[in-house]
């Protein structure tokens, strides 16, 4: 379950391959809580990128920012698990991903391709115990005139 919030933040998923110069459409992402201590986890979303690799924005529930203002208030972000998988491509797991309040981030994955002739493959995790790192993105806005 996440952590009760008093805001969200939204998360975007880009899917590449052959090093991040091919977008993959029709890439399967799903975004859940993190695991707790039972192994249990939340499904929150499950998308598909479009022609350009890309999720629909996401909105995560996120903790209070003021956790961060002192020692004991808490964490100041939530934790994710998010999976990419594509028939013809290794499945990706990005364990940690970690989301502020009011902070829009996007996950880049990058799948590679099986060797020909091979269904499937392990899942590759991306982070095992430190937070996956993510790109702050900037929100939209009009430019002056």
């Amino acid at each position: 379950m996440p952590t009760p919030s008093d805001g969200t933040a939204d998360l975007r998923v880009v899917v590449t391959t052959a090093r991040g110069a091919l977008p993959v459409e029709g890439a399967s992402v799903t975004v859940s809580t993190a695991a707790d201590e039972a192994g249990r986890r939340e499904l929150l979303y499950a998308v598909t990128t479009d022609t350009g690799g890309m999720t629909p924005p996401m909105a995560l529930p996120t903790p209070p920012r003021a956790n961060s203002m002192t020692p004991d208030g808490g964490p100041p972000y939530a934790v994710y698990t998010v999976e990419v998988t594509h028939p013809g491509f290794t499945p990706v797991s990005a364990l940690h991903v970690t989301m502020f309040s009011g902070v829009p981030a996007v996950l880049p994955v990058a799948l590679t391709p099986l060797p020909e002739n091979q269904s499937s493959a392990p899942v590759d995790l991306t982070a095992t115990g430190e937070p996956q790192v993510l790109y702050h993105t900037e929100p939209d806005f009009a430019p002056e005139e």
